[in-house]
């Protein structure tokens, strides 16, 4: 009996916390509570088709231009939005910490009675009813309100817990008072399970597409290319043939990052993505020479290896 009661006694015991917040935790802290979230999930769902949509318009409207300099604001106006929209999180995360870095380091204790955080400037209690779930992640646990879009959320990095059995201590606190937002996604369980083979299929088959738009793009220039062969002048093919590999490139780089976050299959997949766009680089070197004639009708392939551009 005393020994039940002394582990009681540990188990209840407050963890206690000491740490100064980085922009890389908050950064991690942000993302995760986008995908915890169904409207952070809303908003990944409709940049990456937003993305996806205007790529495809912007190489399939530059292969049909005859004044391809007028499509370049597109492109710089494409790669601006992607490079905001993927550092947004860091961004945000450097406004935080700038707050957090005037309050110096923070010390606090987590038990079932809640959360109380001190800095140098400030104290805070935070009782368990203005959280409803947390999620994990490799370096932290973050609480998120209650709120459907988890306006408020508090980051508890897992280094800031002295020992790894206070980093368990804490996790069963919050087991008993909060929901884990991803306790379906969590290893081993059968909805984990169920989306890493989904994501392995989808990267195979993503792999297979570049590969076959890879080999679109050489067959696309395959007469020009040979003109012992199909002597004469033919059609500019390069413009179709260059989007073939910019989608081609697109389907690689998304098959990488379905399983960047699974060890084994993301190594498997580099291999076989550098394979692939060793493929594409091959039928580029073919390309390239012909880019020069991007808004003429027809081409003309020169003894020594260059083009001549015809508009008729």
């Amino acid at each position: 009996m005393a020994e039940g009661r002394e582990t009681d006694a540990v188990a209840e015991r407050p963890v206690e916390l000491a740490y100064r917040p980085t922009v890389g935790e908050l950064a991690s802290a942000l993302r995760a509570r986008t995908r915890s979230t169904g409207a952070g999930r809303f908003q990944r769902v409709m940049l990456v088709w937003t993305v996806g949509v205007t790529i495809v318009g912007a190489l399939l409207s530059a292969a049909g231009s005859g004044r391809p300099h007028t499509q370049w604001p597109l492109y710089a106006g494409l790669v601006f939005f992607v490079a905001f929209m993927a550092t947004a999180p860091w961004l945000q995360a450097r406004r935080l910490h700038r707050l957090a870095e005037r309050q110096g380091d923070v010390c606090g204790t987590v038990d079932d009675t809640g959360v109380r955080l001190t800095t140098a400037h400030s104290s805070v209690s935070l009782d368990w009813h203005l959280y409803s779930r947390y999620v994990e992640t490799p370096e932290l646990f973050v609480l998120l309100s209650a709120d459907k879009s988890a306006v408020g959320f508090v980051v508890l990095p897992k280094r800031a817990v002295a020992d790894p059995e206070g980093v368990a201590r804490l996790r069963a606190v919050l087991d008993r008072r909060l929901v884990r937002a991803n306790t379906a996604d969590a290893p081993g369980s059968p909805r984990s399970r169920g989306r890493a083979v989904g994501r392995g299929v989808g990267s195979a088959g993503l792999l297979l597409l570049g590969l076959l738009l890879f080999f679109f793009a050489f067959a696309a220039v395959h007469r020009a290319t040979h003109p012992d062969r199909f002597p004469g002048i033919q059609n500019n093919t390069a413009p179709v043939s260059a989007v073939m590999l910019g989608l081609g490139a697109l389907a690689v780089a998304g098959a990488w990052w379905l399983v960047r976050r699974m060890t084994v299959m993301r190594i498997v997949t580099a291999v076989l993505a550098i394979l692939a766009l060793l493929a594409g680089g091959a039928v580029l070197y073919r390309v390239g020479p012909m880019l020069h004639c991007w808004g003429s009708e027809r081409i003309a392939r020169q003894p020594e290896g260059t083009y001549v551009c015809y508009d008729f």
